[in-house]
Formats: C-alpha cells, sequence, structure tokens
C-alpha cells in the first residue's frame, strides 16, 4: 500500500472552512450542507479544487459555529465533508459530525485516501471522523477513469457504508445510474459548480457563463459516457 503522509491542521477546536454551501442536491443522499475543508497532502492529477489544496488560513468556523448553521438549516437530510482533505481536520470534524447526528442528521465525508489506509494509522486521528460518519467516499480521484456512479469523480472511488443507516442503499449507489451537478450564478455573475460536471460540459452548455437561460440553482442531469 502507498502509505501517504496526512498533514493535519493544529486546531481540534475549529474547521478551517474553505467554502460553505447550506443546500446541496448532488453531494450525497437528498438535500446536505456542504463544508469544504482547506488543505490537502495529496495532489491528484486534474483536481477540481486546486485552490483547496494549500494548507493555508481560509476560515477559521468553531465546531460550535458550523454546528448553529447547520441546524438551523431546515429540511436538510444530512452533512457533507469535501475539500481539501477533511481526514486533515478529522479531529474537529469528528466531532461536529457526533453532534449533528444525535440531532438526527446524517454524515457523508469524502476522502482521496482508501479506507484501509485510513485504518491503518497512516493518517493521525483518522477514527475521530470514520466512527462519526455514515458514509465514506473514499479514493483519488483518477481523470482517466470517468464514471457514471452518482456523487464521485472517477469511477475507481468506493461508496462505503459506515453504520446502519443506509447499508441497505450502497449497493445500488454504486451503480453506474448517471451523474448530476448543480450550476449556480453568483451575485457578481460568476459560475459556482456544484458536484463532478463531465469533460466538455462546458460546450454542452454552451450560454450559461453569459447568463442566457440560466437560473440560479439549476440541476443538469447527464447520463451516457462521459463527453
Amino acid at each position: 500500500m502507498n502509505r501517504r503522509r496526512c498533514y493535519t491542521l493544529s486546531r481540534p477546536d475549529a474547521v478551517n472552512v474553505a467554502h460553505v454551501v447550506e443546500r446541496c442536491h448532488v453531494l450525497g443522499p437528498g438535500d446536505r450542507f456542504v463544508i469544504w475543508g482547506q488543505g490537502c497532502p495529496l495532489r491528484c492529477p486534474g483536481c477540481h479544487n486546486p485552490d483547496f489544496l494549500p494548507f493555508v488560513d481560509a476560515t477559521w468556523m468553531t465546531i460550535g459555529e458550523l454546528e448553529g448553521r447547520i441546524l438551523a438549516t431546515r429540511g436538510i437530510e444530512g452533512v457533507t465533508f469535501v475539500g481539501g482533505e477533511p481526514f486533515a481536520q478529522a479531529r474537529a470534524l469528528g466531532v461536529l459530525a457526533q453532534r449533528v447526528r444525535r440531532a438526527g442528521l446524517s454524515v457523508m465525508v469524502y476522502s482521496g485516501f482508501m479506507l484501509e489506509e485510513l485504518l491503518s494509522g497512516v493518517v493521525p486521528d483518522a477514527m475521530w471522523l470514520l466512527y462519526s460518519a455514515d458514509l465514506l467516499m473514499d479514493g483519488p480521484y483518477r481523470r482517466d477513469l470517468p464514471t457514471q456512479k452518482p456523487w464521485r469523480g472517477s469511477d475507481n472511488q468506493r461508496l462505503i457504508a459506515l453504520t446502519s443507516r443506509y447499508a441497505d442503499q450502497v449497493e445500488v449507489w454504486n451503480q453506474p445510474l448517471g451523474q448530476e451537478f448543480e450550476v449556480r450564478v453568483r451575485a457578481d455573475g460568476t459560475l459556482e459548480v456544484l458536484g463532478i460536471p463531465p469533460v466538455g460540459w462546458k460546450d454542452d452548455a454552451s450560454g450559461m457563463e453569459s447568463g442566457a437561460g440560466q437560473k440560479p440553482g439549476r440541476r443538469n442531469r447527464w447520463e451516457g459516457s462521459s463527453r
């Protein structure tokens, strides 16, 4: 196994947050509150979030602040942690996950590490987050392995049930059901893309960047082979 060292951040009481979306449809089951962490020790070629890789100060938010925002968001099914690498902040995110699960929400975590690596001790404090999550999407992004399996960027990535909450549905979600992503228009006219768009999506969505016919929060479904 390629044992890669994960450089952890130093605040167990707060999360270094790169971005937050309070309601998203394409990064796990149901409507989800999504937190992107800042910092990742891995360098997957073609990473969709290169700005979130450096270990620099983004926005530090305490566990209590994040918990308050999450619980104030009505109608969500759960919380998703992405990055960056969430396991670089496993202790703080693990505590946050425990709190929101006690409130009845589910927790899904993405990681560029394999589950076997996380269990082996290569990532310090990984158990804090593993034992606090319901779903894990593991494995590095491989741009040479496009996929039609939901919620992931490449076909090698595995959705794994860590609790019984979704255990009877994971087998279905690991099938090529088709991909979805969201495109939203910010107030300044720039686009925000959530989920994993297929190669060539901008060509298929020509006119979006000029705002033609594009409404914030529009969902685009793509089926068949990646472009």
